[in-house]
């Protein structure tokens, strides 16, 4: 299976609390047309949007069996549905993948959502959060 993570799934660290011993070493960047990221009120991690005018960069994984797919799921939660889009790979070949998307309307926060900044101001509370939390088994 691939997916396409767009927002803290794009960091390694997050991906190997997640998935466990089912986490890719590799990705690839790739981008997603069709969608905007955006910011969401209240949390540090980003949401997405249709926008027909829009593109997302993010990262493209690829060989994920079932019990990754599991976790991601459980990680994701119930607001989150996944859905098949359409990707751009790195190298411009087109794939399809799944991508988790709100379930209910977001209203995007101002600014714009910056994974280097992520990392450097809250990547370290978010993984604690995510140990505490008891994150996907």
């Amino acid at each position: 299976m691939r997916f396409f993570f767009y927002g803290s799934l794009m960091d390694a660290d997050v991906r190997r609390l997640v998935m466990k011993k089912d986490a890719p070493e590799a990705v690839e960047p790739a981008s997603v047309k069709g969608w905007r990221r955006v910011n969401l009120a209240g949390v540090t991690y980003p949401g997405i949007i249709r926008d027909a005018k829009g593109s997302v960069e993010g990262v493209l994984v690829r060989g994920l069996g079932a019990a990754a797919r599991k976790r991601l799921v459980a990680y994701e939660g119930p607001e989150y549905d996944l859905i098949e889009v359409e990707v751009v790979s790195e190298s411009g070949a087109l794939r399809e993948a799944g991508m988790f998307v709100p379930n209910k309307a977001c209203t995007p926060a101002t600014g714009r959502w910056d994974f280097a900044l992520w990392q450097r101001r809250h990547k370290r509370r978010f993984l604690a959060e995510l140990q505490r939390s008891g994150n996907p088994s």
